[in-house]
């Protein structure tokens, strides 16, 4: 039980690692560092039986790998939706910037800035 705890220990440590690389990648490189992560996240089962005396022990390894792991999945699908967040107000804004806007056909802008004083000069009527 040790060995393989000391393995998926390692292994979650390297995945905290390219955690910080990933929010350094460019652009283009990010998915491939998303994969890279969400591919080694190990999967976390209960391992063979143990003595009763190292039973406890064994036990809160593994609970305290099944929250880590749950831990670095959770951090990984926050970053991912933050980015794509990102992306889709990047896109909304660029849609914004490259509309052409147009005046209502319903009104005419100079008409009524023309009417906007006479309805000033009027007299308040209760």
């Amino acid at each position: 039980m040790e060995p393989l705890y000391q393995q998926t220990h390692k292994q979650v440590h390297q995945i905290q690692s390219h955690m910080g690389r990933r929010e350094t990648a460019d652009k283009q490189s990010v998915h491939l560092v998303e994969n890279k992560i969400q591919a080694s996240i190990p999967d976390i089962q209960p391992a063979r039986k143990e003595p009763p005396n190292k039973r406890q022990n064994a036990k809160l390894h593994v609970d305290q790998l099944k929250y880590d792991v749950q831990h670095l999945q959770t951090a990984l699908r926050n970053f991912q939706h933050w980015r794509y967040a990102r992306k889709q107000q990047e896109r909304q804004r660029e849609e914004l910037l490259s509309r052409t806007f147009t005046p209502n056909m319903g009104c005419s802008t100079p008409c009524e800035a023309e009417t906007a004083p006479a309805m000033l000069r009027r007299p308040l009527r209760s």
